[in-house]
């Protein structure tokens, strides 16, 4: 296997060129931090796969080829709209957990910013809340299933 070396810059003092302009944006401070910062990224990422999930089952599925090229927003906005032109039965509550969520996505830039991204208690706090909201919406979305199963059931039998 072939290895490319790194030759040092030649003629160039340590303070000048790209080394010199160069500087790392957001350094990983500590594990605790970093193991935080990836649960939250983890959170947010389950979350809008759920969305994701409950979306394709008011639009035959068609939600999860295009939502990879959209917005937790826009695809949390989009489901309230499925949502209640499909007469869904608990309509409050999923348009609650549906302004929770697009909120969410909104807030997703502060994970980057240093007085949010520093404050362990604070990154924990936001994917706790991510992940009860993901269960909030996995919850009504069963709900929504066990409903439909049932009426089609009854209709059979």
């Amino acid at each position: 296997m072939l290895t490319q070396t790194i030759e040092p810059l030649r003629g160039e003092p340590a303070d000048s060129g790209y080394g010199a302009t160069i500087i790392t944006v957001k350094a990983a401070r500590d594990h605790e931090r970093a193991e935080s910062i990836r649960d939250l990224v983890d959170a947010h990422r389950r979350l809008q796969g759920s969305v994701l999930r409950f979306l394709s089952h008011f639009d035959d599925g068609r939600a999860i080829a295009r939502g990879a090229s959209q917005s937790l927003d826009a695809l949390a906005a989009l489901l309230e709209t499925k949502a209640r032109a499909a007469g869904f039965a608990r309509m409050p509550e999923l348009s609650a957990a549906v302004q929770s969520a697009r909120a969410a996505a909104r807030q997703r830039d502060l994970l980057f910013f240093d007085s949010f991204g520093t404050d362990v208690p604070a990154l924990r706090e936001a994917a706790c809340m991510l992940e009860r909201l993901d269960a909030t919406l996995v919850g009504l979305c069963v709900e929504h299933v066990l409903r439909a199963n049932a009426k089609s059931r009854a209709r059979r039998g």
